[in-house]
This record gives structure tokens, sequence and C-alpha cells, in this order.
């Protein structure tokens, strides 16, 4: 039915390409441009196509908007006044509000208005900007002018501490505890009443996150009254799409990894009871924050200032470095159970075009997202789908707890950590059923993507002389890592899969790229090097530069293994290989 309603809500999108009409097309550019959008414009703060696509499948569009596709239609077309405006309005509303309240000296405070009210006639004059882009552009004005660490940052402390207080107080324990709505006869088994009591607590502390009068108010409503509140049965196709996926995990099925995105304060102190209860399931959790002040939105600074979420995120680890790579996010979920803390990167609504690299990756690795954040419903909502199922919950205007589950594209393919590892190790057991035999394993490192536009070329490259290699040597099995590449993979699951063989010990000779490689392949095929090919070897390559460290530091574990190539101080220029890519991202000075 999802699949079904997603196919349609796309087929009836006017889906943007380019090179039919110019003028629209400048229009266009000039839409990602003034949005602050454009990876080809801001590289160091846009997410490359490469990250984008750890979260969004694009099904081959071109272009991805963290918007409605009514929102994004009429600022194309030049129809949006009646959308932007009372957008516009609503966000002065609210940023007027902050600086009366938070600013104290009456000077500051009316200079502050009025530089903003300078930014905001100027940026929304001519009706290509995104309300969620004005909003962080004059958030972040108000943050660096009014030199305030934590905006709101005591509200945001009390209502935690008042829903702490709820949570630990014997009328809540009382209740939270009570057997109402177990469903028990002569056939209920043990796990089904165990299934029943984690849904069951699951869907309390869900149902009490929507009453705002807990950490709003300084006593919290009636009893009774939350008490008919959080027995109140859920009915939602994504709360049963929900349970059934708990049901599996319970079932040993499978241990899955959760990306949580938290919301407001008050809700977060929930979010983490809930989270507290997946993590005893066996359930893995990284809980993403807000990397800057968003109003009452949880911020990475509350996480290591406000003394409830200290408490509550007791034993959890919270990583600063918002590029971390693969090898690193799955060794520290791998290494126990822990909950992880990031930061997506924004201080605004969920915009995956602007998120973190550690976000993009926590977000490739999940089995399951879930969203406690109401401002990014039209982002979620519009016809694009991710690639991991995604679960908002959310509190309507009207009280209600509504969940909305929205599927991953059926075409996206997933490479878990499982199935890179058994990919390795089949790799290792074969190598070393030819040792047995007497044969030499020789790895061959090359640049693959390194020049943006040649990646067919350099597979054509790496085989022709890989061929040649093979039928110029005697007992050398030569492992050629383009013939072992499969639809789906990125370069964070080949690097992540060769890193494993490369570290077991199983190679006896490391030969790595040099030109004279490259020129030989091509003689091979009969053609001149061409420019762009010219003077390359591995040392061009990221990938390369971090094979060669590996093969440095598993040469000084078996001496024996021979290595073959540039030295190692041409290699030192390259720093790392972009995020999911298969050309490089960092050229540095030599110098």
């Amino acid at each position: 039915m999802k699949d079904r309603e997603n196919h349609v809500m796309r087929e009836s999108v006017k889906i943007i390409t380019s090179g039919t009409d110019p003028d629209r097309d400048a229009w266009l550019t000039n839409f990602y441009t003034e949005n602050h959008m454009a990876y080809e414009a801001f590289p160091d703060m846009v997410a490359s196509p490469e990250q984008l696509n750890f979260i969004v499948h694009m099904d081959g569009e071109q272009y991805y908007y963290p918007c409605s596709d009514e929102l994004f239609t009429a600022i194309i077309e030049k129809r949006a006044d009646t959308l932007l405006t009372p957008a516009f309005i609503r966000i002065w509303s609210r940023l007027e509000k902050l600086v009366r309240e938070v600013i104290i000296d009456p000077y500051r405070r009316q200079y502050l208005l009025s530089l903003l009210t300078i930014k905001y006639q100027h940026d929304t004059s001519s009706m290509v900007l995104l309300p969620s882009r004005l909003e962080k552009r004059l958030l972040g004005i108000f943050t660096n002018i009014s030199d305030i660490s934590r905006p709101l940052a005591a509200r945001r402390e009390l209502e935690n501490k008042r829903v702490a207080r709820f949570l630990a107080s014997r009328d809540f324990l009382d209740a939270f505890n009570g057997r109402e709505g177990l469903r028990i006869n002569e056939e209920t088994t043990l796990d089904d009443i165990d299934l029943q009591v984690h849904l069951l607590r699951l869907q309390r502390l869900l149902l009490l996150s929507t009453v705002k009068e807990i950490w709003e108010e300084e006593q919290p409503p009636d009893m009774n009254e939350l008490r008919r509140i959080m027995n109140t049965p859920i009915e939602t196709e994504g709360w049963q799409w929900f349970c059934e996926r708990l049901a599996q995990v319970l079932s040993g099925q499978h241990k899955p990894y959760l990306l949580w995105l938290g919301g407001r304060a008050g809700e977060i102190v929930f979010d983490l009871a809930i989270i507290r209860i997946l993590m005893k399931l066996g359930i893995k959790v990284i809980l993403a924050v807000k990397q800057a002040f968003y109003y009452e939105h949880i911020s990475f600074a509350d996480v290591l200032e406000d003394p409830v979420l200290e408490k509550a995120m007791s034993g959890a680890e919270v990583i600063g470095d918002s590029r971390i790579s693969k090898k690193e996010l799955l060794g520290k979920l791998d290494k126990d159970n822990r909950l992880l803390v990031i930061s997506d990167g924004t201080g605004e609504q969920f915009n995956p075009l602007l998120t973190s690299v550690t976000f993009a990756r926590a977000f490739k690795e999940s089995d399951l997202v879930i969203s406690r954040c109401p401002e990014s419903r039209e982002c979620i909502n519009n016809h694009f789908q991710f690639t991991r199922d995604l679960v908002s919950i959310l509190r309507e205007d009207t009280g209600k707890l509504a969940i909305h589950l929205k599927p991953h594209h059926p075409a996206v393919i997933r490479f878990s950590e499982a199935d890179l590892r058994a990919k390795a190790q089949h790799l290792i057991y074969m190598a070393r059923k030819e040792k047995e035999k007497g044969k030499k394993i020789m790895f061959y490192s090359a640049i693959v993507g390194s020049i943006p536009g040649q990646l067919e070329t350099a597979k054509k490259i790496l085989n022709v002389f890989v061929e040649h290699l093979r039928s110029t040597l005697t007992d050398v099995v030569i492992i050629n890592p383009g013939e072992h590449f499969e639809e789906g993979m990125d370069a964070d699951d080949i690097m992540y899969m060769w890193e494993i063989f490369q570290r077991s010990g199983v190679i006896d000779i490391w030969r790595f790229q040099t030109y004279s490689d490259i020129e030989k392949a091509f003689e091979l095929m009969g053609e001149k090097v061409p420019p762009e090919w010219t003077g390359k070897d591995a040392t061009y390559s990221t990938g390369c530069t971090k094979e060669m460290q590996i093969a440095l530091e598993m040469q000084q574990k078996y001496p024996e293994m021979q290595l073959i190539g540039p030295p190692w101080e041409k290699f030192k220029r390259r720093q790392e290989y972009g995020i999911g890519k298969l050309y490089d991202r960092v050229l540095t000075d030599t110098k």
C-alpha cells in the first residue's frame, strides 16, 4: 500500500531536469545557490551527491529539495508568494519573540531587531528562499551577535527536569507497571507476554510524550487522566508495522541498528526512556541531536551541559567528530551496547543536503530511522524516498499521537556489515587455499575513480594490466579489486571489505600501480596515454594512500611481505577519500 502511494506521489510530481529551458535552468541554479544548497558552489557545506545518496535514493533525478513538492514547484514556477509569505511571517514572529525574551539590554535588543529586519526584508524579497533556510540564516545572525552560548537553555533544562521528576514519581511508576492492557488467556505463551510487556511500556511512554503539560507546567496533570491517556490503544499502520519489527527482534531474527532523531526539550527525556527499553532488547541506538541552537530542540551543547541529560545518558558515548569513518562507526556499534550520541550537523529542520558526514554514515548503517521532529514533516512527506525505513512519531495539533511509516525505496541495495565481512572472509578462504597449493598472493592497488569522469577508463586500465601480469607471472594469484565490485557498493563499502582482507595476513606481494603500469596498459590497448592520465600513479588515489598505510602496518607484522610501487613519501599529499565516492576529495599541499 505504501509503495503504491509513494509511486503515485512521484508520478504526480513534475520531475525537473536541466538542458531544455535555459531561463528555467538559470532560475533553478539561483534557487540552489541562494539557499546555499549547491554542492558545486559550497562543497565544504553541502553534501556531495554520493553523501546525499546515503540518505535519499534519487532514482535517477538530478535535484533534491528539503521541502514539499508543492512549495518547490511553486518557487521554480515563480508563483510561491501565497505559500512563502505566511511561512516567512511565522518565522519572523518566532524570531522577534526570541529576541525580546532573551536580550535584556534595550540598545542591543533594538540593534539586533533592526539588523534582523534588514536581512529579513532583503532575503525574502526574491521569493526564492526556503523558509527553513531563511530561519537558519536569521538564527545564525542572532546567535553570533547575541553572544549567548545556549539561548533558552534554562527553559529547556527546567522542562527536562520536570519530566525526569515525573518519570521518577511513585504515581507514574505504579501506573507504568500496571497490568492494564495485557491480554492473557490459556494459549498465551511467555514469549507473547514478554512482547506485550515491552510494547505496552513503549506505547505508554510514547502517548505520555504528547502531553506537553507534563513539562510546561510545574505540576503534571491529574494522574487519572494520564492513566487514561497512556492506556489508550495506538491504532495506526505505522505502529502496527513497528510492533511487527520489534517482534522479529525479540524472536532473535535480527538485532538492528536504530537512528533516533531526537526532538524537543521535555520530550527528549521520554525519548531516552524509550531508547533504554529498546537497548535492553539488544537494539543498538544512535541518537542524533541538533548541532546548533534551534529553539526548543535539543542541541549538542545541551547534551554536554544539561545535568538531567547527562544523567539520563550516563554511559553513552558522545561523538564530536563530524566526519567519522565507516570503520570507526561500526567499531563503536560492535564494541558494546552503549548509546551513541551524534549531532546531525545542522541548526534547522531535517535537511539531508546539509547534514554532517557522521550523520550520513549513521543513516546509511541504520536499519531503521525514527524522527521526532515535527518541523521536518514536509521534508519527509515529499515524493523522495529514503534509503532506510523512516517512522515519524509526532504530536498532532489535536494532542494525539501520529505515527507514520515511510518505507525505503524498493530499489535500494544494502550491503550490511555482515555481508561485507562474509565477502571478505570468502576471499580470505580462497586465498589461503591457493597458498596451500604453493602459490603466492598478490594484491594490486590501483586508481579506480580518482580522476573524475574516468571511472570506466580506470577499470579498463586495471583489468588490462592485471591480465598482462597474470600472463607473465608463474604461480602468483593476483587479486584485482575491480573484479569483485558489485552493483550498489560505494567507496565506504569497498574500503571496509578490502581492509578486512588486507589485514588478514594472506598477502605475499602488495603491488601499487605505477605510471609505467599505466603506460603499459595503454600500449597493450594500442592507444596513446591521454593528458588526464599522464604522470598518474597510485599516489594520486586517496584509496591507495589508505591502503599504503595499511600495507606498511602489515609489513611491520609480516616482514616477508613484499611491497612494490611508489615510495610512501609520495603518497602523503592525499588525506581522505570523500564519503561514498569513487574519486578523491582532498589534495593537500605537499610542502
